[in-house]
């Protein structure tokens, strides 16, 4: 029977205005990510652009592992990866984790912002998803990133309950998104950084929050420490991969503005006009009139630790902007091993993004709040949800571009089937890193599929043409291959070297000047050919089997780390939920 409150039309609009409200926190972030990828929701095709390569299925190799000779800066996402598209169609695992990826960021903001109401949460989550930062880095096809700043405001939630209450769930949670967060290299330091930063300053807080987060590092660490590739990496690329930006204003203004990403192709042209300075002031107005809001909602000392977390980041970030902060970067890069991953220090603002968006929240809350319960409270939160969208209005163009699928050519397949289950190591031609295919978006260059493709070890050039500027890889092997190739034939250079297949893109640029005499064919198309190597025979590396061991056992850890974080945590929650009842 309904009750007098109930049957009273006042109340019912209420109720009714809170479900929308709860309805939009839920939506509007979802909504703009799948805006941001629309292309790849409505057409078929798997996404092949810049670094975003999806395909049908990943088959598990040595570098899948991290066993390469490469730096292991997919590890141990590719792994992940691998798995799930034996499950799962590669193209359909894309549609599925990329917007999801950015809601996720999205609901994690409007998670922070829960003290301060429904309009807070919609505003920041949706500031969250539609920035510079995100966009950028959705353009370069770096998703993975993306998600280690997805799993950011939640990580840290969870471990902030955790020094306070000291639950073993809270822990569990923490390290479940940290497990998350640590699918790449830079993500794992994300994470780290988070439960340092949350857990201090009490030590029997923090240290099992950070053995938990240094144990899911150890797949990329132990690649890294036992692989043959150079533990430093070439100080030519700091200059390269410092913030950037075409705009007459600057890369501090394009920093300030969470842009400022180093290639200049990611970035929209808006972020080279007015609007970059406008954005820029937006960012700081509100992280200055913000931050007392936040206090507020969340108390002195988890505000200063999020301001800490990102000073200490987003600070990084703009001194490599400066020429003193250039020269002590290069001076890390080339001598210290692993620093190689701050080089694109751009990437760094992660925290910055994530507190900028829930001030952002607090203040669009503080300026509705003298509007509650007038008609245009709505219609002045709604324009103020927007503004994020205005600062930058053709986000699109640059994504759309990056996520729009591509139909992997039939010559591809056939490779693959006559690669399948055969030993040996691939060359693909011609050599170099990032290339541009006939098949693919026009006037742009991706990934080579073949890594991801082939049931065998596929290698290329890992060194990077930047404009004018080559930033040298670090692995010795394809440092070794690339200078053999410009000696001879690569039927006389590459069997001594243990390559027993070549890769050949006949709509490459370049491809008429591979010399194939002595190259045994073996699948010839329009789009690839492969070839047999006449006389190769399969190198044996030092301490191979221990160095396999090594690395198989640092995933088995980390592994059974998430597993177990995800077993607490969901033993909680339903432990949690019996009690409710």
């Amino acid at each position: 029977m309904a009750t007098r409150d109930s049957a009273d039309p006042a109340v019912r609009a209420r109720g009714a205005r809170r479900d929308r409200a709860d309805w939009l926190v839920v939506a509007w972030p979802a909504v703009l990510a799948v805006v941001l990828v629309l292309p790849l929701l409505v057409r078929a095709g798997h996404p092949l652009a810049r670094d975003l390569v999806f395909v049908p299925r990943q088959p598990f190799t040595d570098a899948t592992w991290g066993l390469g000779d490469v730096a292991p800066r997919a590890v141990p996402l590719d792994s992940v990866v691998a798995a799930l598209t034996h499950l799962v169609d590669g193209g359909l695992l894309a549609r599925v984790v990329l917007p999801l990826t950015l809601a996720v960021l999205g609901w994690g903001v409007s998670h922070l912002l829960a003290p301060l109401g429904r309009t807070a949460q919609v505003a920041g989550a949706g500031f969250a998803v539609w920035n510079a930062y995100t966009v950028e880095r959705l353009a370069l096809g770096q998703w993975a990133l993306l998600l280690g700043v997805a799993a950011l405001p939640w990580l840290v939630a969870a471990a902030t309950r955790f020094r306070r209450d000291g639950r073993v769930a809270d822990l569990a949670s923490a390290l479940a998104w940290s497990a998350l967060a640590s699918l790449t290299p830079t993500g794992g330091l994300l994470a780290l950084a988070g439960l340092v930063i949350a857990c201090s300053p009490r030590v029997r807080r923090l240290a099992p929050a950070v053995l938990g987060g240094l144990l899911l590092q150890l797949p990329w660490v132990v690649a890294a420490v036992t692989g043959p590739a150079s533990p430093v990496s070439d100080a030519a690329g700091v200059a390269v991969f410092a913030p950037d930006t075409e705009s007459r204003y600057g890369p501090v203004v394009a920093l300030l503005g969470l842009g400022g990403i180093w290639d200049r192709l990611s970035e929209p042209a808006t972020r080279a006009t007015w609007l970059a300075l406008v954005a820029a002031a937006v960012v700081v107005v509100v992280l200055l009139v913000g931050l007392p809001l936040l206090r507020r909602a969340w108390g002195t000392g988890d505000t200063v630790r999020w301001l800490v977390l990102a000073l200490v980041l987003g600070g990084t970030a703009v001194a490599a902007a400066t020429p003193w902060g250039g020269q002590v970067m290069e001076q890390l890069v080339s001598t210290v091993p692993g620093a190689g991953l701050l080089r694109d220090t751009q990437k760094l603002l992660a925290p910055v993004v994530v507190l900028a968006a829930a001030a952002f929240g607090a203040c669009t809350a503080r300026l509705v709040r003298p509007l509650a319960g007038r008609e245009a409270a709505p219609m002045v939160a709604f324009l103020l949800a927007l503004l994020p969208l205005v600062l930058l209005p053709d986000a699109t163009v640059r994504t759309w571009a990056t996520v729009s699928p591509v139909h992997l050519p039939d010559d591809l397949d056939r490779v693959a089937e006559a690669l399948s289950g055969q030993d040996g190591v691939v060359v693909t031609l011609p050599w170099r890193a990032y290339r541009a295919f006939s098949w693919g978006h026009p006037g742009m260059t991706s990934s080579d599929p073949a890594v991801r493709l082939l049931d065998t070890d596929v290698v290329t050039s890992d060194s990077l043409q930047v404009g004018a500027t080559l930033v040298p890889g670090e692995s010795t092997r394809a440092a070794e291959i690339g200078a053999a190739l410009e000696d001879g034939r690569p039927a006389d250079v590459l069997a001594p070297l243990g390559v027993t297949w070549v890769l050949l893109y006949p709509d490459d640029r370049e491809a008429q000047l591979v010399d194939l005499a002595g190259l045994e064919p073996v699948v010839v198309g329009d789009d690839a050919a492969l070839y047999r190597v006449p006389g190769a025979a399969a190198r044996k590396e030092p301490d191979a089997e221990g160095r396999r061991v090594a690395v198989l056992g640092a995933h088995l850890v980390a592994l059974l780390v998430a597993l177990g974080a995800l077993g607490t945590r969901a033993r909680d929650v339903v432990a949690a939920r019996r009690r409710r009842r």
